[in-house]
């Protein structure tokens, strides 16, 4: 980012994307989560029946027009602007305390799925059932993760770390699923902030996970 020109930034990512679409894989690493509006639109162009996973502790589905590229409003810009259908969204991982009433009305009313954190844990195995039949049925996968999902004992450098977060086990069994189909054609990694880290235990877990990932394919 130039002089924190957030508006530059998106600019580059799409002017990026459309000038390298014969690319067969994207890495995008932030950074703040208001980059995945910019990329998905970007990659939609490209690849038109593209589903989204969203792996984050919120929902970022504020309302955008007060704050219109923030982190919190990327994925209610992409299902307001017709970018993307509900049916074609998917969260995991949301967080009761960091997402008020408010936001679980208006994801209900998107009608588009997701997983709630503690429903995930108390039955991962069952989970990981049901996430395999759902990504058998679509085309192409783009997968948003926020490292704020992770448990701070693992991921503390995050500006919303927290406990009862992903552990390193069940996101790389995730993440297994969704390499396995040869359908992800895109990820971006983001919220990593270094000024809350420990020996940079974040930014090491993040390196592997790409390292991890490229390994795969």
């Amino acid at each position: 980012m130039e002089n924190y020109d957030t508006y530059k930034a998106h600019n580059f990512i799409t002017n990026f994307i459309n000038e390298n679409k014969d690319h067969k894989f994207f890495i995008f690493i932030g950074g703040d989560h208001s980059i995945t509006y910019a990329t998905f639109k970007a990659l939609k162009s490209v690849y038109n029946n593209l589903f989204l996973i969203n792996i984050d502790k919120h929902f970022d589905i504020r309302d955008w027009s007060i704050d219109n590229i923030s982190s919190g409003c990327s994925f209610s810009r992409l299902l307001d602007e017709k970018i993307i259908s509900p049916s074609d969204l998917l969260e995991i991982g949301i967080l009761e305390f960091y997402n008020n009433e408010k936001l679980f009305q208006k994801a209900e009313h998107y009608g588009f799925e997701y997983i709630r954190m503690m429903e995930l844990k108390k039955n991962f195995d069952k989970f990981l059932e049901l996430f395999k039949k759902k990504i058998e049925g679509v085309e192409y996968i783009y997968l948003s993760f926020d490292i704020d999902v992770m448990d701070i004992s693992v991921c503390p450098g995050s500006s919303a770390n927290s406990p009862f977060g992903l552990n390193s086990y069940e996101l790389i069994k995730i993440f297994d699923l969704i390499l396995e189909t040869k359908k992800l054609i895109a990820i971006d990694i983001v919220e990593v902030n270094p000024i809350f880290d420990f020996d940079d235990m974040t930014s090491k877990f993040c390196a592997f996970l790409i390292a991890y990932i490229l390994n795969q394919l």
